[in-house]
């Protein structure tokens, strides 16, 4: 009955199937808190109700008198807690019992004592992983001979792990990962752990001290380390590991060159991450190039190559252009942030399946690769912080699925191609900041719905801000995306994988690396450039957008008045440009402004009373004609606004001169106007006989 949608309570009415023994009830959404009715199913051995809704406390179900059952799981149900009733150490024969992703809050002790009775002899698979469990594996782990499956992974344990963990000669998998556990690791620990198969300790405190020329009794196929304490060497038994396929040694201290045995040997690699290390030396040629690499489904994320943030140095020609059906398969290949330099070899035909490329933070030189235009299923593309130098080849323009875009810190020239708008409909991040690009700012970059960061800063661009950036609809979005920028995600040995996409940004003035939270920023920076003309009032309709940086252009005119319909700006820089007239009273509605720069522009007047606006330092407003707090008190000379700056200016003050001028001219018109009359009459006799002929025909005609 799984995967149906079933809702509600679970029927009591199935407690009368007494000749029961297989119920799979997962994958509903039923919310039952009591299922004790299955008491009267003496013969049932298989339950599951895991991924549905059930409510309350573990104890309250009423499962102590399944003595037949042999698997039972409970686990993704996120409102089942409480403890593990000790009548649950009489389900003898239970060889299954799981309950991750719950609200189980019990010392693991505790747990341990209840089923070290007779369900210890019995007992093949604990999973508690994802829960509230906490306190220290104890030395009741020996009772639990026939385990081959302990997941305790991402719980509160602390403490460090007993020696009598490997005398469970039985076990396979075991995962530790994301915990608190602590203490040294050695050999001892894995003496009798013949069967092995697959193991995590991932985001812990562990200190591996093993002999470096330990063999160990068994083949691992998962082994992930990452954040533990595994260097300075690198672990040379790991080369006798001919199976494994899934290696996460990332962030383990380990300061030392690459054996070439293990260079040899990653072609059977699905998954690698040796990141975060102080890895040095260069890559070899390999000695066998040919070698099949570990396929994967083609629904899920392909093999993963993770070698950035270390030492490594030289080419990387025999990486990319050697092997090719390890490049055949390979979907992420991420060498960034070492010291990688030459050309980017120019081979990458070969790399077909190849969904995320970073190169960037290295030392490559010479132009971008024509070949990398060959990779059309590409999704992420960042070369940022090399030395590259000519022009974007026009072969990119086959990226048509591509997401990420980052050339920054580069040295490219020309114009930015119109294309970029017309071919990539779905980026979200386009990043071309410090290289040397001129020209307009192309129009058809407004076509980008998608798009989430804007970065063009430290360039030449030149021409106005265009009045299409409004059509960046995704930065007028208030509400977050569901999904992040670029999530790879895949299913490896039945736990995930979650790569996200990273970015680095100026963001409130400071370089800022964002990564899982990616899919929250909406930023546009084109500053240092040369710019000129207004804002464009249509900017104020991205109402998404967290940071907005315009500084050092040639930009003149107002800045918008309805600038305060931003709400959600949180960094605004404006400063080293031309603006003039006052600061708009609006800006006070910008309730989440952190970071606010306006200095070395030509504004005027006083700044708007607000909590916000006065809580930034006099260095915001420096460099202006403006008054008020955080500046000087505000004078009469300040507060008068010049008439070109606010139209009709001080008007008060104007039409108080208009009436005095008015006046005035008025009494001097009559003055002259009537002496040059009568003086002409009294000067001529013949005018002053015809006026007053004149004057007699007047009054003639009124009778």
């Amino acid at each position: 009955l799984s995967g149906n949608q079933f809702q509600g309570q679970i029927p009591s009415r199935l407690g009368n199937l007494t000749s029961l023994k297989y119920l799979d009830l997962s994958s509903n959404e039923l919310n039952s808190t009591v299922l004790g009715w299955l008491s009267k199913v003496n013969d049932l051995e298989f339950l599951s109700v895991y991924s549905n809704r059930l409510q309350g406390n573990v104890s309250s179900l009423g499962l102590e008198n399944l003595t037949s059952i042999k698997r039972l799981y409970l686990s993704e149900n996120d409102e089942l807690g409480g403890k593990i009733p000790t009548s649950f150490g009489k389900l003898c024969k239970l060889t299954s019992f799981s309950m991750r992703f719950t609200k189980l809050s019990q010392d693991i002790s505790e747990i341990l004592g209840i089923f070290s009775a007779c369900v210890a002899n019995e007992l093949e698979s604990l999973r508690l992983g994802s829960s509230q469990i906490f306190g220290h594996l104890t030395n009741q782990l020996r009772r639990f001979k026939r385990l081959n499956s302990l997941d305790l992974s991402n719980t509160i344990l602390d403490g460090s792990i007993p020696f009598s963990l490997g005398q469970i000669s039985n076990l396979e998998y075991l995962d530790l990962s994301n915990n608190k556990l602590n203490g040294t690791v050695s050999e001892i620990h894995f003496v009798n752990l013949t069967k092995l198969a697959f193991f995590r300790a991932n985001g812990n405190s562990l200190i591996f001290k093993i002999n470096p020329n330990w063999v160990p009794p068994f083949q691992l196929t998962v082994l992930e380390l990452r954040s533990c304490h595994l260097g300075p060497r690198f672990p040379l038994w790991l080369q006798s590991q001919r199976e494994l396929n899934d290696l996460d040694i990332s962030s383990t201290r380990i300061s030392a060159k690459i054996p070439r045995g293990f260079w040899n040997s990653i072609y059977q690699y699905f998954y690698l991450n040796i990141s975060g290390n102080q890895i040095y030396g260069g890559i070899p040629k390999f000695d066998n190039p040919s070698m099949p690499l570990i396929t994967t489904p083609s629904d899920l994320l392909g093999p993963i190559f993770d070698l950035s943030n270390n030492a490594l140095s030289g080419s990387i020609f025999h990486l990319i252009c050697q092997g090719e059906n390890f490049s055949n398969n390979i979907e992420f290949l991420k060498l960034s942030k070492n010291n990688f330099s030459g050309d980017i070899p120019d081979c990458w035909m070969n790399w077909l399946r190849l969904r995320a490329l970073n190169l960037g933070h290295n030392n490559f030189t010479g132009s971008l690769p024509m070949s990398i235009g060959t990779l059309s299923s590409l999704l992420s593309l960042n070369l940022r912080n090399n030395i590259l130098s000519g022009i974007i080849p026009t072969s990119f323009k086959n990226f048509s699925s591509l997401e990420v875009l980052d050339l920054g810190e580069n040295e490219l020239v020309g114009s930015i191609p119109s294309w970029i708008g017309e071919r990539f409909s779905i980026l979200k991040i386009l990043n071309l900041r410090s290289n040397k690009f001129h020209g307009d700012f192309p129009i058809q970059l407004c076509g980008l719905a998608f798009l989430q960061i804007l970065d063009v800063a430290s360039n030449s661009l030149s021409g106005t801000i265009p009045r299409c950036i409004n059509n960046l609809s995704a930065m007028a979005i208030t509400d977050s995306y569901d999904q992040a920028v670029i999530l790879y995600s895949s299913l490896r040995s039945e736990g995930q994988s979650e790569i996200f996409e990273d970015a680095s940004l100026v963001m409130k003035g400071v370089l800022v690396e964002y990564n899982s939270i990616l899919n929250l920023v909406r930023s546009i920076d084109v500053s240092k450039n040369i710019f000129s003309g207004e804002i464009p009032v249509e900017v104020t309709n991205l109402q998404g957008l967290q940071s907005l940086n315009l500084s050092h252009n040639l930009l003149t005119g107002r800045i918008p008045d309805n600038i305060g319909v931003m709400r959600s700006i949180e960094s605004l820089d404006l400063s080293a440009n031309q603006l003039s007239g006052q600061i708009p009273q609006s800006m006070s509605n910008l309730s989440f402004l952190n970071h606010l720069n306006l200095s070395n522009n030509n504004l005027v007047g006083k700044i708007p009373s607000s909590t916000q606006l006065q809580s930034f330092g006099a260095s915001s407003f420096a460099g202006n004609d403006l008054c008020g707090d955080p500046l000087s008190n505000c004078t009469e000379k300040n507060v008068l606004v010049p008439e070109d700056e606010n139209g009709d200016g001080n008007e008060d003050d104007d039409e108080d001169g208009v009436d005095w001028l008015l006046y005035i001219s008025m009494a001097l018109g009559f003055v002259v106007g009537f002496w040059c009359f009568i003086g002409s009459l009294l000067i001529n006799r013949r005018w002053r006989c015809k006026y007053c002929h004149f004057l007699d025909r007047l009054g003639d005609g009124c009778l």
